[in-house]
């Protein structure tokens, strides 16, 4: 439990001093501003006001096979982008950060486990993101019970990536990170006009983060399930590189 309070607290204090996650979720943010005050959001367009009864009717069978995911508001979408490219990337170049330096060794020195040092950075990360995703919510307008949905997909895929971005960085392949979090990051936006990218992300955790947000007040079980279980896949690749219970250090 020490162990784990102490790389809480040095985790926390690396986020603060060198704040490349919090810098980039303010980024992603600003950005998101941005696109609402010049961009706007799309006003919903009801069919029936603008094309005939005949031709919908004649057309219907075509458009039910036509390809569509639901698409989120702006906020949503540099919410989106925030928790696949951001976190992954950062919290990977944390870890990263102490595995090259001599802080890995001292804590294993210290006689921290890995699992210990998994906990402590987790805690520390998603404290960060927790906020950020607040002014997101608050940006997007998101209030009572949407702004807690909004929260609970957002911080539990979060959470998910961050865990993805420890289990990279301490991996011998810590180079992975940064076209995983590209594709992450990036791959449900283009998958809103690409059936064969869509299909391909369809069972990742920040798909199912980028259908939720489409639709907030939808059922979202299913949702959390598939991003639970990518959590899950990602513990055990974890619990697999340290099964001696010891860091790798070659």
């Amino acid at each position: 439990m020490n162990n784990t309070k102490a790389i809480f607290i040095k985790q926390f204090t690396s986020l603060l001093k060198v704040p490349s996650m919090i810098i980039q979720g303010l980024m992603f943010l600003l950005i998101a501003a941005a696109f609402i005050f010049f961009v706007g959001e799309d006003e919903p367009v009801d069919c029936s006001s603008c094309i005939p009864a005949y031709m919908c009717s004649t057309c219907q069978e075509a458009e039910d096979a036509r390809f569509e995911l639901p698409i989120p508001s702006g906020v949503g979408i540099f919410t989106i982008i925030f928790i696949g490219l951001a976190l992954v990337a950062s919290s990977s170049a944390l870890v990263y950060e102490d595995k090259n330096t001599t802080n890995l060794r001292f804590m294993a020195m210290a006689d921290v486990r890995p699992y210990q040092y998994l906990l402590g950075t987790l805690a520390a990360a998603i404290i960060v993101v927790a906020v950020m995703l607040i002014f997101y919510a608050l940006l997007g307008g998101y209030l009572g019970g949407d702004m807690l949905r909004f929260m609970a997909i957002g911080t539990f895929g979060g959470l998910v990536s961050i865990l993805l971005g420890v289990v990279i960085g301490l991996s011998k392949m810590p180079i992975l990170a940064t076209p995983l979090s590209i594709i992450l990051g990036l791959g449900p936006t283009f998958g809103n006009m690409n059936e064969t990218l869509a299909n391909a992300l369809r069972f990742t955790f920040i798909q199912q983060v980028n259908i939720a947000m489409a639709d907030i007040d939808a059922d979202l079980s299913s949702s959390f399930l598939i991003i639970g279980a990518n959590g899950f896949v990602f513990l055990l690749i974890f619990i697999f590189m340290h099964r001696r219970n010891r860091f790798n250090f070659n």
